[in-house]
């Protein structure tokens, strides 16, 4: 039982280490998708117990930046589109507008759960272009999973404007959700 639960304690220990990983190489936003990339993959060789230096996470990252940029400015686009329109529908007081916010406020959820679940498709053998392409396959083969990571992404959205510090440890739980969903759709596929 104490093994167990002190395994508990250090991967929620890795988590929030992974966190912090995630989120001193994500301060150039545009490098967010590739610390994410590099979070899931570190989070994933822990869980396997094949040995997680952090080390490997920063090779990681270094191998996802410039296509995770290129993600990056395609998310803020999206993002910036979905703003818009939340915005644009703050000023128009009929029920128009309060269904044109929360429009917006899906797509915003949309954009950033699918930016997640590309940094978790991420490898460097397949690189930005596979991890991206395979989003449709992704929801079609678990449904459920992109549902869980879009919930953790709310989540961290409702926690961060809560109190932005806590963005910092909710970056590695997002990271640890994409390994979760992945480790639970490869337990359930027959």
């Amino acid at each position: 039982m104490r093994a167990r639960l002190s395994a508990g304690f250090a991967l929620f220990a890795e988590v929030l280490l992974t966190g912090v990983a995630i989120a001193l190489f994500a301060l150039p936003v545009l490098t967010l998708p590739a610390a994410l990339a590099a979070g899931v993959g570190h989070l994933r060789r822990y869980v396997a117990d094949e040995g997680s230096p952090f080390a490997a996470f920063w090779r990681d990252a270094r191998a996802a930046a410039a296509g995770g940029a290129v993600v990056a400015v395609v998310a803020l686009l999206g993002a910036g589109a979905a703003i818009l329109a939340i915005g644009l529908a703050a000023a128009d007081p009929t029920p128009a507008g309060a269904v044109m916010a929360f429009v917006g406020r899906l797509a915003l959820g949309i954009v950033a759960t699918a930016v997640v679940l590309a940094a978790g498709a991420w490898t460097r053998d397949g690189g930005w272009r596979s991890a991206v392409r395979g989003l449709r396959d992704q929801w079609d083969a678990d449904p459920a999973a992109a549902l869980h990571v879009f919930v953790a992404v709310a989540l961290t959205a409702v926690l961060t404007w809560q109190f932005a510090l806590l963005l910092v440890p909710s970056l590695g739980v997002v990271a640890f959700a994409v390994v979760a969903v992945q480790h639970r759709s490869r337990v359930r596929v027959p």
